[in-house]
């Protein structure tokens, strides 16, 4: 019984984090370096980047868990995902426009996806799932391996495919999705 919870919330994760970012700037920063650099060096440091970052949200979601009792975890992690779905769908994605720069591209990369990742919707939701769940270790892997599976398909494979698949679709599909697991979690609290 055990490991079906812990299988359900690393899937939760999973499913969560990679549908969020799907046509996030991330994968525009991505794309657009490993078309100019080497793929490994870009997917190193993207891995590198969401490693730290996956860390730090993972941290404040256990922190939120510990100061507040549940029933208000719940309530605002579920608040949380009904906001990110209104606000991915109404918001305007920027392109990221990449310039060159004298810093080498691992550096580099990392640094864009460090910075883009800060008050994104994959880190409000890793932090709300974190606090929802109390287990950062497994939150964590889903996490990471939902961002290391999505971002190393747009650095090997590239906008060939990713572009068949229109941004208002991907966008559509990311509220929608955000909408739905925070009703869930608000009719659970």
């Amino acid at each position: 019984m055990i490991v079906n919870g812990i299988l359900a919330i690393f899937l939760t994760t999973f499913i969560t984090v990679f549908i969020a970012d799907l046509g996030d700037k991330t994968q525009f920063v991505v794309l657009t370096m490993s078309s100019r650099h080497s793929p490994y060096r870009v997917f190193g440091a993207t891995v590198a980047a969401f490693t730290v970052v996956i860390a730090l949200s993972v941290f404040l979601g256990s922190l939120f868990s510990e100061l507040l009792p549940a029933r208000y975890v719940a309530i605002i992690s579920g608040s949380i995902f009904i906001f990110t779905g209104f606000y991915t769908f109404f918001k305007k994605e920027n392109k990221v426009r990449v310039k060159g720069s004298g810093s080498p591209v691992f550096t580099q990369t990392f640094l864009m996806i460090f910075f883009a990742e800060f008050g994104d919707k994959t880190l409000l939701a890793t932090i709300a799932l974190t606090a929802l769940y109390q287990e950062p270790l497994i939150i964590f892997s889903g996490a990471l391996a939902a961002q290391v599976i999505n971002h190393g398909i747009v650095a090997f494979i590239g906008g060939k495919y990713l572009a068949r698949m229109g941004e208002d679709y991907l966008k559509l599909m990311a509220s929608v999705f955000f909408f739905f697991i925070g009703i869930i979690i608000l009719w659970g609290a």
